[in-house]
């Protein structure tokens, strides 16, 4: 979730000329998407995107996604018997909850640092939960805890991370170059988008983690959450925004 830092800073030129949407309307919207969807903005994201066709990407966001809900299988069981610190924190990795970022105005949610450091920014999560009552929208989000997704979502990175020589995530790579030359290169969204299946299949979310980009950003800057929310749409392939409220 960290790379949302670079969508703000990258946005801000561009503030004057954005319409702000109510962030009601913007969360009813966005748990409604599908996985499939969801994956098509995580490609909009690829340094690589334009190497894979309709069909590829197609692949890679079943094949990511099942990589995550996989992982997360392997630990609901402990998950059940430890909750998710005592379960992190058994698997080796160490977790800090500071307020802020050190160094700077930069907007950071949550990162994994290698080889074994969670950590979540407590600012954006205070934020985002007045948010959420203030905005009554409880009902939408199901009252998840907002730290415990972050934590599910860098977990997994942590996971990967010890993973690297075997998991689908690290090692599926595509050809740049043509032989007798080769270069062969990850896909940075398999990562991304396994670790929000992780999360969603983890905690049982009713809907993608994705959606708290928009909720987590609205706290700071709403022209650049409604920015981002437009850009979520248009990866997904709808045209229109649509006026959803299925929270009753």
């Amino acid at each position: 979730m960290k790379k949302i830092i670079s969508f703000i800073h990258t946005y801000r030129n561009k503030e004057q000329e954005q319409t702000v949407y109510p962030i009601r309307e913007m969360i009813s919207v966005l748990v409604q998407l599908t996985d499939e969807q969801w994956g098509g903005y995580a490609f909009y994201h690829e340094p690589l995107e334009r190497k894979f066709d309709a069909e590829a990407r197609k692949h890679y966001i079943a094949e990511a996604n099942t990589c995550g809900r996989k992982e997360a299988g392997v630990l609901k069981a402990e998950l059940e018997q430890y909750g998710i610190l005592a379960l992190i924190k058994k698997h080796g990795f160490n977790m800090e909850f500071p307020d802020m970022p050190n160094g700077g105005g930069h907007v950071i949610f949550a990162q994994f640092t290698e080889p074994d450091k969670i950590t979540v920014f407590r600012d954006c999560t205070k934020k985002a939960a007045a948010l959420i009552q203030n905005e009554h929208l409880e009902g939408l989000l199901k009252g998840k805890d907002l730290e415990k997704i972050l934590l599910a979502h860098e977990f997994f990175h942590a996971m990967e991370y010890q993973k690297r020589e075997s998991i689908y995530t690290m090692t599926e790579t595509i050809e740049l170059l043509k032989r007798p030359f080769s270069n062969r290169s990850r896909i940075v969204a398999l990562s991304e988008m396994a670790a929000m299946a992780f999360a969603k299949e983890l905690l049982d979310l009713p809907y993608s983690p994705y959606v708290l980009d928009v909720l987590l950003i609205y706290g700071y800057n709403k022209k650049a959450a409604s920015a981002l929310y437009e850009e979520m749409l248009e990866a997904a392939g709808i045209k229109e925004r649509k006026n959803a409220d299925n929270d009753d």
